[in-house]
């Protein structure tokens, strides 16, 4: 095989690849399965005593509702507006700035689009929280509530990550062709019945990255929680990206934190390999 010249264009891949990727995964693992505490000397093998611990926590089950119950809502909401966005756009003679405008959240950085949205719910000066909120009778400050502050990031998300489903499903629906609808409406097929039997068949593929990269999004998901909430008002918006952070950075238990990231690892590619099986199935 090392005489296969083939085989050289390979090995910068493989080099790149074992750098960004089987390295740090590997060192995480290490860490893992290792007695790290920053404040407290030497650094040993400790078996699963990390993963022990991180399962025994309260704060960790907590944190898993709150990622499972903020995964779901974000993605049904981006799903449906994505999707409605891109059959609404999708013919030829649609506007452009109308596209434009929907897109341009996607250019904002997570901070950025965090403190906005902060800003925007304040409940003594912004706009939605001191002003249109008690027009519409209601006296609530979305941020100090457990309830309304996981609303708050869920909207903030969904306003920001929206755009980059739109375009996934955008050039999806673009890419079918003409012919498949002219065909099904020889045969009589209404407006539903199209969307049944052509579109949704040949958007699975688009349906399994979008959700991919949006299941990998929304659980490393940090700037835009963090800026918003800090994982409060408690511990209402503590997602596992926060209960890594503040295990690493506030617990200095750096052990700790590497065990939660490869069960959130672990969880990603469970996800990842559920939406393949799924949707990309061609049988």
């Amino acid at each position: 095989m090392l005489k296969d010249w083939r085989f050289w264009f390979v090995v910068p891949t493989v080099l790149a690849l074992g750098t960004v990727v089987f390295f740090p995964s590997g060192y995480l693992l290490w860490m893992s399965v290792s007695h790290w505490v920053v404040t407290q000397p030497g650094v040993y093998f400790n078996g699963l005593a990390n993963f022990s611990n991180l399962f025994g926590s309260s704060e960790f089950g907590a944190a898993v509702w709150i990622t499972a119950l903020y995964l779901v809502l974000s993605t049904v909401l981006m799903l449906a507006l994505a999707f409605g966005f891109a059959l609404a756009l999708a013919s030829p003679g649609s506007s452009g700035l109308v596209r434009a405008v929907i897109v341009m959240p996607l250019v904002i950085p997570p901070v950025v689009a965090g403190f906005t949205w902060r800003f925007l719910l304040n409940g003594e000066i912004g706009f939605i929280g001191a002003f249109l909120l008690p027009m519409m009778g209601m006296k609530i400050n979305l941020l100090a509530d457990p309830v309304g502050a996981l609303f708050s990031i869920v909207v903030a998300d969904v306003w920001s990550r929206t755009p980059f489903m739109f375009l996934i499903f955008l050039a999806a629906l673009q890419s079918i062709p003409r012919d498949y609808y002219e065909a099904v409406r020889l045969d009589g097929a209404t407006r539903l019945q199209e969307f049944r039997l052509v579109t949704l068949p040949l958007m699975k593929g688009a349906v399994a990255v979008a959700l991919l990269f949006r299941v990998i999004d929304a659980l490393n998901t940090f700037e835009l929680i963090y800026v918003m909430t800090k994982g409060g008002p408690g511990r209402a918006t503590q997602t596992l990206s926060l209960l890594g952070w503040k295990t690493a950075f506030q617990g200095f238990d750096l052990g700790g934190a590497a065990a939660l990231g490869v069960v959130m690892l672990v969880v990603t590619t469970i996800c990842a390999s559920v939406v393949f099986r799924r949707f990309m199935r061609t049988n």
